[in-house]
Parts: C-alpha cells; sequence; structure tokens
C-alpha cells in the first residue's frame, strides 16, 4: 500500500502533524511520500492507493474557517482526477474546523454527499484516537 501526504503549513504544525500521520503509515508497512504542495508529483499521486491532504484552518476564529488561496488553488488543480475513497484530509486549527472541511471537499470538486475520511488536530500532534482512526482506514483499504 502507499500513500502521498501533502500539506501546507504556516507556521509549523500542520507540518508537524503531516509527519506524525506519515511515521505512523510508515510504522504500519505503508509505503509513504511527503511533501509540501510545492513538491506535490501528480505520477506519485496516481500510483498512491491513499492521498493525505491538509492545511491549516484560515478565516476568523469561528465563523468563515477555510483552507489558505494557496491549498485552493492546489485542490482545484488536482480536482476531478482521484476517486474520494482515496483522499483523507487534514487539518489544524486554533479553536474550530467550522466549515473548513467542506470548503477543501468543494475545492477538490467532490459533492457534498461524498463521505470523505478527516482527521484534525489543535497542537499538531497525532491522538491516540487519530493512529486508532488510521489503522481502521488501512485495514479497511485492505478489505475488498
Amino acid at each position: 500500500m502507499k500513500a502521498v501526504i501533502t500539506y501546507y503549513s504556516h507556521k509549523g504544525h500542520t507540518a508537524n502533524y503531516a509527519r506524525e500521520i506519515a511515521m505512523h503509515l510508515w510504522s504500519r508497512g505503508v509505503s509513504v511520500s511527503l511533501c509540501s504542495l510545492s513538491d506535490f508529483d501528480k505520477k506519485k499521486a496516481a500510483e498512491a492507493d491513499i492521498l493525505v491532504l491538509g492545511c491549516w484552518t484560515s478565516g476568523f476564529f469561528v465563523v468563515g474557517q477555510h483552507p489558505h488561496r494557496r491549498w485552493r488553488e492546489f485542490a482545484r488543480s488536482i480536482a476531478g482526477e482521484y476517486s474520494a475513497k482515496r483522499f483523507i484530509l487534514f487539518t489544524t486549527y486554533k479553536i474550530r474546523t467550522g466549515s473548513m472541511f467542506r470548503r477543501m471537499q468543494q475545492e477538490l470538486g467532490l459533492p457534498p454527499s461524498e463521505r470523505v475520511a478527516r482527521l484534525k488536530s489543535r497542537t499538531g500532534k497525532l491522538s491516540a484516537q487519530d493512529r486508532e482512526y488510521l489503522d481502521n482506514y488501512i485495514h479497511n483499504q485492505h478489505t475488498p
């Protein structure tokens, strides 16, 4: 199983969270490629079973959350190229994620009715719950 983890970070929390996701997947036997938006490789992504995409939460503290403009441009550039079932979206935030995941899906051209896996962290650290979620996700990817 292969995963490509791509992130856009502002102060380092999102980059750290991406690294922790990568290390956990790697520890479970997944071949992992970790990169920032500027290093995204469409060929690697096409070969991956899992696409993990993340951005820090921008906007007001309680309402109007959205991905940063650079992440939105990136998402639009790959919209429609990959199945929603391959995505795990993640974000880091200060108070709440609000509409962040809905906006991320929208930028990727995924309908709101499409269920996409999600992870979030206030601290940029991978929690025990996150690890369990990723383990279940990997297990379900292997199950026909």
